[in-house]
């Protein structure tokens, strides 16, 4: 024979479960959005040895989780861009970035100049002429900043050692991130000309664009390499009579002061174009 006090708290408990239960179900869903880290990234070599005086890519390949993105070395109003930090062997050096065509985004609202397509950060490393060591160690330290509805830093320290021997030894899967990334770097191939036409430190920036073959009228963007202009910036493309293009934006309050050229990435409908404008004068 069950005791009174005891049926009540069985029926008292069951009601707490069901409620619980319930209640839990009803609870939006986690937003993946904002759990880190948002990206797997490696570092990767288009060669699987090093051949003494030749030398080779390496690239920090990143994968984007949906939603997610990384910076580019002008991020604009927020964020950070990713930075590597080499430890060599003597003898051996390590180039700046090579930052393939960046993509406008957003940080929560804020805009901003990133990725979030994978995508692969290219460096070249020069070997000595001569090597002594039958192996040697890159290391690489990356620090990046991988956001979406929320912000994740991170950092690791990246390990890669190689044989070396008298011919490189190619990486096919590594090589064609590689490859693909090379792809995607602006061109320089092209027949724009850049003039800047605003005085030194003028609070409006003004571009103008010349080009024998015709710009499109839309989908145009400027990234400034140096922070001269920033995401949160209006740009104004104008269209003259005879079709070259006239940009004006207000200059960033983070703009460096005395600066007589500008260089960036002219976004013109699928095309990137590298571009360095300098003044008339």
């Amino acid at each position: 024979m069950s005791h009174p006090h005891g049926d009540v708290l069985k029926q008292y408990v069951m009601r707490v479960i069901l409620f619980l239960t319930i209640f839990t179900a009803l609870l939006p869903a986690k937003d993946p959005q904002l759990e880190g880290p948002g990206l797997s990234i490696t570092l990767i070599s288009e060669n699987r040895s090093v051949t003494a005086g030749q030398p080779f890519t390496v690239g920090l390949h990143i994968h984007h989780h949906p939603g997610f993105h990384t910076y580019w070395k002008n991020p604009g109003m927020v964020g950070m861009e990713t930075s590597i930090e080499w430890i060599l062997p003597e003898g051996f050096t390590a180039s700046e970035i090579q930052w393939p065509n960046p993509q406008n985004t957003f940080m929560a609202d804020y805009p901003c100049h990133g990725y979030e397509r994978d995508v692969t950060l290219l460096v070249i490393i020069s070997p000595p002429k001569k090597i002594s060591a039958k192996e040697v160690t890159l290391k690489a330290k990356g620090i990046w900043m991988c956001c979406a509805k929320g912000c994740f830093p991170g950092h690791e320290t990246f390990s890669m050692s190689l044989p070396v021997t008298k011919e490189p030894i190619a990486d096919a899967t590594a090589k064609a991130h590689i490859s693909k990334a090379a792809s995607e770097m602006p061109s320089t191939e092209h027949k724009v000309k850049a003039t800047l036409l605003s005085e030194i430190d003028a609070r409006a920036i003004k571009i103008h664009f010349q080009s024998s073959n015709a710009l499109p009228a839309k989908d145009l963007y400027f990234f400034s390499n140096d922070r001269q202009i920033s995401s949160d910036k209006p740009q104004k493309f104008e269209t003259q009579k005879n079709g070259s293009i006239i940009l004006i934006v207000p200059r960033s309050e983070f703009s460096p002061k005395g600066a007589t050229s500008i260089e960036g990435v002219l976004k013109a409908g699928e095309a990137h174009l590298a571009i360095k404008a300098t003044s008339a004068s």
